[in-house]
């Protein structure tokens, strides 16, 4: 651990100062002072129509003078918007009139919510309710009302868009563009009570200009995730918020056939029921929050997308449980998706991929002074007879997060994971893992972050650790990373996610993004190297790959992207089945594969993008061809098709796999929403249906009915389900 405190220092030792870290005025010559809009208290009714009728918005303070960061930087919006905030004891208000000289032009396609709305125009709102210039709420609107909202953690480190807030919104279009009311309850926020100024912004997506403009934060190097240059919303020190009581029960039920059933052989059949608490929550301070759950279900959860997975390393699939999801950021730990210390997908899952149920789960989240925690206890349920070998026995989970905010954006932090339980024959069994982490942002483009972890488990003693310093400098026309990452042959998070255990890895990228006046249809280009090795404990390769990569996006926001050369170096010390009967052998293996794509106008009815890959495979040769089609002909349709086809010709064996995916949604209102997915995977024989039907009925409270079907000759059994659900929200 000398070694790597050492090299953090040095890092920090040749970086440019802390203090230059944030500016105090843009580049309009403008103050964060001059950024500021007043919320008002309000005595008067507001009703969440759309209309902007009530006498309170005709004297509350207005904000207007946004500015372009796409297509022309820092020259005023081509089309005026109207920022308006009240206040009080139960909500605060937002009214956002968005003047539009083609009204009969506006993008208004989405009526799900927390959709990406790619293809629509909309605002977006950001409230630093700590005003730490970090962390945020984010909520953005389309011009039919519908809702995205997340919390974005660490300046856009994390973006969480599976927060679910119950706030209210209306939408309309006129003559003039469109408005929009919003009235978010003050028990949704954690803010530090009597703090006079929030971290306030708000940009604008006008989609068939694909144009973006900002209150601040418009140049291009920072956006509207940068809460560090956001501005302020002043007066809200009157705003006190009651101490939250929140309890959301639910009763779900249903019938199922051929879906196997955790700690029993063969499968289950019939039909059952079960209620408990989805959440309940607790404010402990206005910035501090209790939750907990009981006897979960998750029936409502998103499937996950298929995949082909034609390496050698496990897939990454990630969280979409409501409880665990709500707050993770502050959990993250370690790269996300390759090395995580902590992934709670871990968690009421068996060895064998079996759901297993969840007695309880018990959360806090929030800020206490400069300091970021996290505390979370989780505690499954034993199932199947305990003198077979189909037993799961009971487990706890224990995880223990802090960071404490340094500098103007920094920050340090610690993490603890613990799972205890014992074994199917009896006896204890743990793991545990704890690591520390840091992020610097020495400048405004220039940051260091690294982390130091070690796992323990019974009778394993060296070589547990896992290391990672990362350099990273960015700015609107160059970019650059470096990193070194190290990781033992016996680090092993069983609460984690592990990509690679006992290597070494040096990864560097260089991108030169210029923004060509010459090519009037193409608004910026990217030229990017980078190589990444890994190496084995002993200093032996264990895997290359160098790149090299064109892409331009263009003015009406089509991509392109070229990249002739991804030359691969894989040395297999042992051989891996890549498809059934067909192993690929021991060997190092050199090849090179070029790959093209294509993406269209994300502003039109019909979209579509198209990926083409070919060149070597190890023994042999890999084509690679997919492709995908989304219409939208109003509102209330979407209908989404990809296929995903690959040809592999091998000395060991030929083989082909197709993966097909096709979505269609009808909505009829923003309330009511159905959808039905099919994906058919030739390389796992089976295909999976998922029919969903939601109704939300008041806000944060819906009812359900799932219908999920797998079949195909990869299954031993195939298996049916069809499930109700149905939540209710009460805060008190």
């Amino acid at each position: 651990m000398n070694r790597w405190l050492l090299l953090f220092i040095c890092s920090l030792c040749f970086s440019a100062p802390i203090s230059g870290q944030t500016k105090d005025s843009d580049s309009t010559g403008k103050t964060r002072a001059e950024h500021r809009l007043r919320a008002q208290r309000t005595d008067e009714q507001i009703k969440i129509d759309g209309d902007l009728n009530e006498p309170a918005w005709t004297t509350a303070s207005v904000i207007s003078d946004f500015y372009q960061q796409e297509p022309k930087e820092g020259e005023p919006a081509s089309e005026k918007t109207e920022i308006r905030v009240l206040f009080d004891d139960k909500n605060i208000y937002f009214a956002v009139r968005a003047f539009d000289s083609e009204p009969s032009k506006i993008n208004a396609r989405e009526l799900v919510r927390d959709s990406s709305f790619a293809n629509d125009d909309k605002v977006e709102i950001i409230l630093d309710t700590f005003h730490d210039r970090r962390n945020a709420f984010r909520f953005a609107i389309n011009p039919l009302g519908t809702q995205q909202d997340a919390l974005i953690t660490d300046e856009g480190g994390d973006v969480n868009l599976s927060w679910d807030a119950a706030w209210v919104s209306e939408g309309k279009r006129d003559n003039k563009g469109w408005t929009v009311e919003i009235a978010i309850p003050l028990t949704t926020l954690r803010f530090t009570q009597s703090l006079d100024a929030w971290g306030f912004n708000v940009a604008r997506i006008i989609r068939r200009k694909n144009e973006e403009v900002l209150w601040t934060s418009w140049q291009r190097t920072f956006g509207l995730e940068r809460i560090s240059q956001a501005g302020e919303l002043v007066g809200v020190g009157e705003i006190k918020r009651r101490r939250l009581v929140e309890i959301k029960p639910y009763v779900s039920g249903g019938w199922q056939e051929g879906v196997p059933r955790v700690g029993t052989p063969g499968t289950g059949a019939g039909v059952d029921g079960k209620f408990g608490i989805e959440v309940a929550k607790i404010g402990i301070t206005p910035s501090l929050t209790a939750e907990f759950t009981a006897n979960p279900d998750f029936g409502q959860a998103e499937v996950d997308n298929q995949v082909v997975n034609l390496t050698r390393f496990s897939v990454f699939f990630p969280e979409k449980r409501d409880f665990f999801l709500e707050n993770s950021g502050v959990f993250l730990f370690g790269r996300q998706g390759s090395n995580q210390l902590f992934f709670t997908r871990r968690i009421g899952v068996t060895e064998s991929g079996q759901p297993q149920p969840i007695d309880y789960g018990a959360k806090i989240t929030g800020k206490i002074g400069s300091y970021n925690v996290g505390f979370l206890q989780v505690q499954t349920r034993p199932a199947g007879s305990r003198d077979t070998e189909f037993f799961v026995p009971r487990q706890q989970y224990t995880v223990a997060r802090v960071k404490k905010d340094i500098f103007e954006r920094s920050s340090i932090g610690a993490i603890f994971v613990n799972r205890q339980g014992s074994t199917s024959f009896g006896g204890s069994r743990y793991n545990r893992a704890y690591g520390v982490d840091g992020e610097f942002n020495l400048t405004e483009h220039y940051k260091i972050k690294g982390f130091y972890a070690r796992t323990e488990t019974p009778g394993v003693r060296s070589s547990v650790h896992s290391a990672r310093i990362e350099q990273e400098f960015e700015n609107d026309l160059f970019r650059f990373i470096t990193v070194y990452e190290d990781v033992g042959d016996n680090f092993n998070p069983d609460v984690g996610f592990i990509e690679r255990e006992g290597i070494r890895q040096y990864f560097a990228q260089a991108a030169y993004t210029p923004r060509p006046k010459f090519l009037p249809f193409v608004r910026q280009m990217e030229f990017e190297v980078q190589t990444e090795h890994y190496f084995d404990r002993s200093g032996r390769l264990s895997s290359r790959q160098n790149e090299v990569s064109w892409e331009t996006e263009f003015k009406d926001s089509s991509v392109f992207f070229l990249r002739p050369i991804e030359d691969l170096t894989d040395v297999l010390t042992e051989s891996f089945e890549i498809s059934p009967d067909i192993v690929i052998p021991v060997g190092t293996y050199h090849f090179n594969r070029p790959k093209v794509e294509f993406e269209s106008d994300r502003s039109k009815k019909l979209g579509y993008q198209a990926e083409y890959q070919w060149g070597g495979f190890y023994t042999g040769k890999l084509e690679e061809v997919s492709a995908g089609i989304t219409y939208r002909p109003n509102a209330h349709f979407l209908f989404a098709f990809s296929d995903s086809y690959n040809n592999v010709r091998l000395p060991e064996g030929n083989f082909t796999t197709n993966l097909f995916t096709g979505r269609v949604n009808y909505n009829f209102s923003r309330k009511m929403l159905t959808s039905a997915l099919l994906q058919t995977n030739s390389a796992a024989r089976l295909s999976a249906l998922n029919v969903r039907f939601r109704y939300i009925f008041r806000p944060n409270s819906d009812f359900y009915i799932i219908y999920n079907q797998t079949t195909g000759a990869g299954l031993e059994l195939p298996s049916y389900s069809l499930r109700f659900k149905m939540t209710y929200d009460l805060t008190f």
